[in-house]
Formats: C-alpha cells, structure tokens, sequence
C-alpha cells in the first residue's frame, strides 16, 4: 500500500481549487494554513503564487497596448 503523503494532497487539492477559478485569495489562505503547519514549503508557496502571476501578465500586455493606441489617438 503506497504511503500517504499529506503534502502531496494539499498540493493536489490546491491544483484542483486552481482548475475550478477559486479566487486567489482563497487559494493563498489555504496554502499558507498549510505552511504555518509545516506541511508546505517555501517552495510549495512559491509555486502556488507563480500561478498567479502567470495570468496578470497577460493583462499587463493588454494594459501597454491599450496605452499606445491611447497615445495615437492623442497625436
């Protein structure tokens, strides 16, 4: 019987909260009770924020473009 590995369920648990659109917040605050357990890792946390910073760059992109045809339009 294969051992059970609490880190591995979080983890897996905040995946899928991830998958399902859970808001950030909600997945930060499940991660970090976990953390302040010991059962995640700093690396863990930076992981799970990483799938977030993922998705705001490309708003980020949205953002510049959205500036220079403001720009044009001024000129």
């Amino acid at each position: 019987m294969a051992k059970f590995s609490l880190r591995k369920f979080v983890m897996k648990t905040l995946t899928a909260m991830k998958d399902a659109g859970e808001d950030e917040y909600k997945v930060m605050q499940y991660a970090l009770k976990y953390y302040e357990k010991g059962v995640l890792t700093d690396e863990d946390l930076a992981e799970v924020e990483s799938w977030f910073e993922e998705k705001e760059e490309p708003k980020q992109e949205s953002t510049d473009t959205e500036n220079e045809q403001n720009e044009e339009l001024v000129n």
